[in-house]
């Protein structure tokens, strides 16, 4: 066994950039579809022909509706203004929809952004000067409300991704093998499902509800070793696991002080070169160590590993429908971030590059439930 574990620090940044990733791509999706709310795409027209931003009065209110009763409520309506006529003739009536921080009254002023040469392209308004600029710029939403969208994905990515890194994650640091550690001799019989009771008389076990709440099923590896089976767990795909390791023998390796909750985090080290970190259940660990069937470890600074990472080969392992649903994500984002403001195609867009890859996933998860029937039924 080696003297020397590597860290696994890759592991767990590369899901912590996962966990990161998804939310704020659905974020940007959601921001990107809304670039146009009208559907018409006029703002982007009105800026490729270098329109002008004049105060208009407001001529005519439809459809509005209102956050509240007061004249200062914020609210979003059809407006028509008044475009003077290039040639001096009748002025040109331009409806366009708009969501003001107030109420609006026929006569108010709005800020109106069109073309003088051309009235016939249309008009945007609003009653703030910053947010007609906003629209001309393409930007779909406020720069204010940056900090409410960037607070409510806060609020959405950070704190989960806190909770998994303090008590899931598979970081730690590297890590030298001595006398006090326990070692056991193993073989990988295949994957299975663990239930984590928690133990008689501890405070999660008070009552049968704390007992429900606080017993947990894992997924994990399961290793045979001095006549006992060792669940152990990691962020790994448990089947692809079982798959590739069945029949692997090796040492499992732990700590007996070193735990993180409910588990003691442990390494599975194989005979031919590969380590992969995990943890065992600490009640698994107490009662393996009390049966006498582990040894101290012993050592050899000569003796070399590298992390297994079973997630490398991910696009080659993973099912068609998942990959061809992010395929298809990937190019709905692309299309939104290249066409900034062109109409309502953008809302069909980015549901079908949220929805694909759902559909692709439960494809997959569908594809595993019938491979398990199948396997159980032979």
């Amino acid at each position: 066994m080696p003297s020397r574990l590597s860290s696994a620090f890759w592991l767990s940044a590369r899901f912590a950039g996962a966990m990161v990733a998804v939310p704020a791509l659905l974020a940007l999706w959601v921001t990107l579809a809304a670039a146009d709310a009208r559907g018409t795409g006029t703002s982007s027209v009105l800026a490729e022909a270098d329109a002008v931003i004049e105060q208009r009065p407001v001529m005519k209110i439809e459809n509005e509706v209102a956050e509240g009763s007061s004249r200062f409520a914020a609210a979003t309506a059809d407006l028509t203004v008044l475009l003077p006529s290039p040639t001096g003739g009748r002025a040109v009536p331009a409806k366009f929809e708009a969501s003001t921080n107030r109420r609006q009254e026929v006569g108010s002023d709005l800020y109106v952004a069109y073309v003088p040469t051309h009235p016939e392209l249309g008009a945007i308004g609003d009653d703030q000067r910053e947010d007609v600029e906003r629209q001309l710029a393409g930007r779909a939403v406020q720069f204010g409300d940056s900090w409410t969208i960037g607070g409510f994905w806060a609020l959405a990515t950070l704190a989960p991704l806190g909770y998994w890194w303090k008590n899931e994650s598979p970081r730690r640091p590297k890590r030298t093998v001595g006398p006090d550690w326990k070692a056991l001799r193993v073989t990988v019989t295949g994957a299975g499902k663990h239930t984590d009771v928690p133990p008689p008389g501890s405070p999660e076990a008070a009552d049968e509800k704390k007992r429900r709440e606080n017993t947990r099923t894992l997924r994990c590896l399961v290793l045979e070793g001095g006549g006992r089976q060792v669940p152990f767990h990691s962020q790994m795909d448990g089947e692809a696991a079982g798959t590739a390791l069945t029949g692997a023998q090796g040492w499992l390796l732990w700590h007996p002080h070193q735990r993180r909750g409910r588990d003691v985090l442990a390494e599975l080290v194989g005979d031919d070169g590969w380590q992969l970190p995990g943890a065992v259940p600490v009640q698994v660990a107490e009662q393996t160590e009390e049966a006498g069937v582990m040894a101290p470890a012993q050592p050899d600074p000569e003796r070399r590993v590298q992390t297994l990472d079973l997630g490398a080969g991910w696009l080659v392992t993973a099912s068609a429908p998942v990959v061809v649903g992010l395929a298809v994500a990937l190019g709905c984002l692309t299309a939104l971030l290249l066409v900034p403001d062109s109409g309502a195609w953008r809302l069909w867009t980015a549901a079908a590059g949220v929805l694909t890859p759902l559909v692709g996933f439960i494809a997959q998860v569908v594809a595993r439930m019938d491979h398990g029937d199948g396997d159980a039924a032979s």
